[in-house]
């Protein structure tokens, strides 16, 4: 029986080739297109799900609040994590991560890298995540300082075939000589931290880290639970722990208790994250991670468009069932049943979703490559899992019968009397429901398309909008420790180029991190310091940046020889301090040294556009007396063109003052531009969605237009004779569907703009959602469905009316 449905399926599918095109057409790009977006959900979703323990694993949070400033964030204290420990017995175990070390240059013999992932841990990292080893004991692998412990692939890259255990790596960073004390698998891609050097902790000890200061939150902490015992029972207690804790830190440094602190309007509290949410979270790395909004936004797509292939299978095969009118009558008839006709009708479906699954397969394997480069994975297929091949099969069978039960039952429904006599009313149907389903479409196309142009909008905004400093042909050096005790050589080597305005020393860079620092000004109570992100830079950092001072003097025009620094706008309101010129520092970024505040400087955006202008202070740096080794990057800034003979000069001159390290750059417009990489992404996957959401609509319009042109075939013929131009005809047979694409354009225009204040909330400096974004999405969907019914109206209303009226 399943054979003889088979057969019979094939044939109607190869009888009505132009409809079954279009359905499978769709159905193929729809799918593969959810496939591409569910995959990638799903590998955003999963992160870290190989650590054995993941379920009972937590970040620990910290949540503040110092006057009118609040924050949340993952970076915790150095004592936090071995006093949760010893606070609480439902906690088996904790271990704390130090993610300073990025872009550091490793060296084996001749071997040189600059190497990104490196993660100080204590030595229990082994006992709270899934990290096999290939070699070594992981209960004493980072026991010792300047001890690593390293992945498979560093250790091919290093040693090659030569055992590494034992062996030294050079890091130009403080820890120097480190000893190889394990080699482990490469953990995989999907580890929101990742790890390749794995440095012990204890190695800090070398600059004399504080271990026990609970007002440095430099380090990460992760709990893990023991069986059994619930996170929210551990926050319970967590108040009385931070006040325990904080209480005699809080008295040496505020002189205030925990109670006054928070009387004061203060807050100091600690949360648990489960594992599973930090990678989607901003908890660590806010250009890292974050992928919250857009990874639901990809999967509500990825649903959007499964649904706009199910009404475009619906809408299709219901109309196609009046042209099998008089087959259902014979068939019923001839003694067929109604549940046999809705079992041939379902087997249909099936055969055509299964064909258009086997096309979409074939489309995710050709555009797999392209859509990783769009979102910045490394994604792909194993159709060899049995997770795989249950999934896609029951995709496919979910769609199929979704798609095909409305349709089926509308062919298993007809009267067999009236089937014959070819005019079937279906119950209960008057074409609202099929307009519906077009106004739905419809609706979705106009709020993908303001979507994007919205986003595309602020993305542009946030590009073009004035800074507040000049972040364009200015060069970003990295390594200056490589130059040792050359730093003021090289300057001046650079100076004497023509093409060089300026070069400048400096800890940081705008668009890259910043911390906030608690500061002391001389004058105000000794508990009171004012959070202030602090930007050390030597004396040209001004000229390089073109930041422009608004009172005072900036640093090279200053007489005298002490600390100084400069505040900007944001700071000066902050503290509200009537002369600022006159204000002193003497704790903070520099410790206990008396910093004199000589300079106001204009507000600009050193942060995302996701944050306000915060307080900034400036600080002077001396290069030739950096004991701290703040300084981190050289700024050039270049003048005219012909970029290529002034990065040779550079690129020369830095070989003669620094020949032991690589000369790496960057251009900090370019980096500035990578705090909007979310941004990016979402614009680029809305807008390829986007058309591909217009397509599948618009292979269901011209499916219908074909159906309603050759439906209405002798009405058209009449219509001529009776003098009817071809114009006429052809406005005639538009206008139902342009009535219901208004429609839809009214809803998805304010369902749009709803959605879109919304995002937009998101950032502290946000573009407008103008008018003309919706009349721009409402005329190209008009456009696009005009044209692509276009030629069938033109074919029914140019047709020989003696041959119309001949049409059966």
């Amino acid at each position: 029986m399943l054979r003889h449905y088979l057969i019979i399926s094939w044939r109607n599918i190869l009888r009505n080739r132009f409809y079954t095109t279009i359905l499978v057409v769709g159905l193929a790009i729809g799918m593969a297109s959810s496939l591409l977006l569910g995959i990638y959900t799903w590998n955003e979703l999963t992160y870290d799900n190989f650590h054995e323990k993941k379920e009972r694993i937590y970040l620990v949070g910290v949540r503040e609040k110092e006057g009118t400033q609040e924050s949340i964030s993952g970076w915790t204290t150095p004592p936090t994590g071995p006093a949760l420990k010893e606070y609480f017995p439902e906690i088996e175990q904790t271990v704390r991560l130090c993610l300073w070390f990025n872009d550091v240059l490793v060296s084996k013999g001749e071997n040189q890298y600059s190497e990104d992932n490196i993660v100080g841990a204590d030595s229990s990292i082994f006992k709270v995540f899934t990290i096999p080893f290939i070699s070594g004991d992981p209960n004493t692998a980072l026991k010792e300082p300047n001890s690593i412990v390293i992945t498979k692939k560093i250790a091919e890259k290093y040693f090659g075939s030569e055992n590494p255990l034992g062996q030294m790596l050079h890091f130009e960073h403080f820890f120097n000589e480190c000893k190889v004390t394990g080699v482990i698998e490469n953990l995989p891609d999907n580890s929101h931290i990742p790890m390749d050097i794995l440095l012990s902790l204890s190695s800090l000890k070398r600059i004399n880290f504080d271990f026990n200061q609970w007002g440095n939150h430099t380090f990460t902490t992760y709990a893990l639970l023991n069986e059994n015992n619930r996170s929210e029972e551990i926050e319970k207690q967590l108040p009385q722990f931070v006040q325990k804790s904080l209480e005699p830190y809080l008295l040496e440094r505020y002189k205030k208790s925990y109670d006054e602190m928070y009387q004061a309007g203060n807050e100091y509290s600690l949360f648990l994250m489960p594992l599973k949410d930090v990678h989607l979270s901003t908890m660590l790395f806010e250009n890292r991670e974050g992928k919250r909004s857009l990874t639901y936004a990809l999967a509500a797509i990825g649903l959007i468009i499964i649904v706009l292939v199910s009404i475009n299978y619906t809408n299709l095969a219901t109309i196609l069932t009046f042209s099998r009118m008089k087959e259902v009558g014979i068939r019923k008839a001839t003694g067929s049943k109604s549940k046999s006709l809705l079992t041939q009708f379902l087997i249909e479906s099936m055969l055509t979703v299964f064909i258009g699954l086997f096309i979409a397969l074939a489309l995710v394997e050709l555009l797999l490559p392209a859509f990783n480069t769009l979102t910045g994975q490394h994604l792909s297929v194993t159709y060899s899992s049995p997770w795989m091949i249950t999934g896609l099969l029951s995709f496919a069978i979910l769609l199929g019968l979704l798609s095909g039960i409305y349709p089926a039952y509308t062919f298993a429904s007809f009267n067999p009397i009236t089937a014959l006599k070819g005019n079937v009313m279906i119950k209960n149907n008057n074409g609202i429901f099929r307009n519906i389903l077009v106004v739905f479409q419809f609706t979705i196309c106009i709020m993908m398309i303001v979507s994007t142009l919205v986003v595309y909008k602020q993305l542009n905004f946030m590009t073009n909008k004035s800074l507040g400093f000049t972040k364009d042909q200015i060069l970003v050096i990295k390594r200056p420790d490589g130059l040792k005790k050359n730093k003021t050589v090289f300057k001046n080597e650079l100076i004497k180029h023509s093409g060089i305005e300026s070069v400048s020393y400096s800890e940081t860079t705008p668009g890259r991190h910043f911390n906030g620092h608690g500061q002391h000004f001389v004058g105000t109570p000794e508990n009171e310091f004012q959070t202030i992100f602090p930007l050390v830079a030597d004396e040209d950092i001004l000229k390089t940046l073109d930041l422009e001072l608004i009172a005072g003097k900036g640093f090279k025009e200053q007489k005298i020889r002490s600390d100084k620094a400069i505040l900007n706008e944001a700071a000066v309101r902050m503290l509200n301090f009537k002369n600022p010129l006159e204000q002193k520092i003497d704790k903070g970024t520099l410790r206990a040294r008396e910093v004199d505040v000589v300079g106001v400087v204009k507000d600009f955006h050193f942060k995302s556009f996701h944050h306000l202008i915060e307080p900034l202070v400036i600080y002077s740096m001396d290069i030739e007396k950096d004991e701290d080794h703040r300084a981190s990057f050289i700024l050039v800034r270049l003048n005219g063109n012909n970029f290529s003979s002034k990065l040779k000069y550079i690129q020369d001159t830095w070989k003669k003052f620094a020949p032991a390290y690589p000369f790496e750059y960057s251009f900090l417009d370019e980096d500035f531009k990578k705090q909007f990489e979310r941004e990016r992404t979402m614009t680029k996957v809305y807008t390829l969605f986007s058309f591909i959401s217009i397509t599948i609509a618009c292979l269901g319009l011209l499916g219908l237009a074909s159906f309603f042109a050759n439906k209405r075939t002798k009405e058209i013929g009449i219509r001529k004779i009776v003098g009817a131009s071809s114009l006429n005809i052809a406005g005639l047979l538009a206008r139902d569907f342009v009535k219901w694409i208004f429609i839809a354009i009214a809803i998805g225009s304010a369902i749009s703009w709803y959605l879109m204040k919304q995002w937009l909330q998101r950032f502290a400096f946000q573009t407008e959602i103008s008018w003309w974004l919706f009349l721009l999405a409402a005329a190209f969907v008009i456009l696009i469905a005009l044209a692509t019914v276009s030629w069938h109206m033109y074919k029914a209303a140019a047709r020989n009316p003696v041959e119309t009226l001949r049409y059966e």
